[in-house]
């Protein structure tokens, strides 16, 4: 349907077809959620939130096929609004540079088969500072750019890319245990220095040429390298659906019948 359809449609309909939307959208934006809060409770709060907002903000979307993305936008605002408003729950210090630096790996087969088990990734993701999953979530699992996820978390942009990079190497150290990681040392920190460019695909020719050199000798880096890739790619895939609650469905029954009591 075209967006001139959609706005020129009764108020009932319009409502009646985005509601139908959101319901298909509920169990992939809760499995969302669990992954951004490390918490199933907190995950259905924030998603209940989010369906008052949008509902509240329905007008707005002018193109029915972006409800999902426009969804996930109110999410992410509303799962930093609700950690904002707890002070229990840490936002992640400042960061070293030995934080950003991915660890040394023994076997990264085994790291790349825990990243494919959304539980493991979820309880991975438990252990990150607040700010931290969420940033490295939306990044690298929802393709939002280091500029947006530095508006989200009210930070500069140099600030969000090392609060992305932190966090992987974080996840990937999560997923290696019980295997013992260690740090890297010498000739190697200088190159996983530039490893999360070499993942994100912005190493210049001349800089991934020095370290494609290193990567042929070195015992480390390449298994570091691959267990990273591998964890990343299991972020850009998305969360198994969660079953969703009743509750949930009949918040969203009661909006559409509360907007038609009002029309």
């Amino acid at each position: 349907m075209s967006t001139r359809n959609w706005t020129s449609q009764p108020h009932g309909d319009r409502d009646r077809e985005l509601a139908a939307r959101i319901e298909r959208e509920l169990p992939a934006l809760l499995a969302l959620a669990t992954r951004l809060t490390g918490d199933p409770d907190d995950a259905h709060g924030a998603v209940q939130d989010t369906l008052e907002r949008a509902w509240r903000a329905r007008t707005q979307l002018r193109d029915p096929a972006a409800a999902g993305g426009w969804l996930r936008s109110i999410l992410a605002r509303r799962v930093i609004d609700r950690r904002r408003g707890r002070r229990d729950l840490p936002a992640g210090g400042a960061t070293e540079l030995d934080d950003l630096l991915l660890p040394n790996i023994d076997d990264p087969a085994s790291i790349v088969a825990s990243a494919q088990d959304e539980g493991a990734v979820r309880a991975a993701l438990r252990t990150l500072a607040t700010d931290d999953r969420v940033a490295v979530v939306l990044h690298d699992g929802e393709n939002w750019t280091a500029a947006e996820v530095a508006e989200l978390l009210g930070i500069g942009p140099e600030a969000a890319h090392k609060r992305i990079q932190r966090a992987r190497a974080k996840l990937v150290a999560a997923l290696a245990a019980p295997q013992a990681v260690s740090a890297p040392t010498g000739d190697c920190v200088l190159v996983r220095g530039q490893a999360h460019d070499l993942l994100d695909e912005t190493l210049d020719a001349a800089n991934r040429a020095r370290l494609q050199t290193h990567l042929d000798s070195c015992p480390h880096c390449p298994a570091a390298l691959q267990a990273a890739a591998g964890v990343l790619g299991s972020l850009h895939s998305p969360g198994h659906p969660q079953p969703l609650t009743e509750s949930l469905r009949e918040r969203l029954r009661a909006l559409v019948a509360e907007g038609e009591a009002t029309t």
